[in-house]
């Protein structure tokens, strides 16, 4: 989905600009995947999951750009991807069509600047102008930051999914499942 940027100022005085994604910004993304999967353990992907070609990055964002019932934000600090974060529905059954689900990461350079919570108050307002009635997401249970983000921004826990994701040195973390009501 098309959205109009918008920029806010960190608490370290720059300035970040959230803005869609567009193709132009394939090789970036790409760059930004690995980093952050090697950065921390909460994301799904392993650096060497992160597999797209060039071309297929391009056509991923063409779409998102395109489709109106998804959004992927982009945060940009000082001409490079700082984040990004997304919303998109759950499926197109109608039992289904008030429902969100938010992803979100940030490069580790740039935690605990404000972009967070920046990105998930506009992601909210977008997906409110959609339709969505609530916005859904799984978060690391030991990912303490993270809870403690999603909590501000009004998430609350609805629920665990037990060995939700295991690593490669056979050991697993559970799942927080958290919601936010929109309407």
């Amino acid at each position: 989905m098309k959205f109009e940027p918008k920029t806010i100022i960190l608490k370290d005085g720059r300035s970040c600009t959230l803005r869609p994604t567009h193709p132009d910004d394939a090789a970036e993304m790409i760059a930004y995947m690995k980093q952050i999967a090697e950065e921390t353990r909460f994301t799904l992907r392993t650096p060497e999951e992160v597999t797209y070609t060039l071309e297929q990055e391009r056509e991923i964002l063409g779409h998102l750009l395109e489709d109106n019932g998804s959004v992927m934000m982009l945060a940009e600090v000082d001409g490079q991807v700082a984040g990004n974060c997304s919303i998109s529905g759950m499926g197109y059954k109608s039992r289904v069509l008030h429902r969100c689900s938010l992803a979100i990461a940030l490069k580790k350079d740039f935690w605990n600047l404000g972009i967070g919570f920046a990105m998930i108050t506009y992601l909210t307002e977008l997906a409110r102008q959609i339709g969505f009635e609530q916005i859904e997401l799984d978060v690391v249970s030991d990912n303490e930051r993270g809870i403690k983000l999603y909590e501000k921004c009004g998430f609350v826990e609805t629920g665990k999914r037990l060995r939700a994701m295991k690593y490669n040195d056979g050991t697993y973390a559970d799942e927080t499942i958290m919601s936010k009501l929109l309407k």
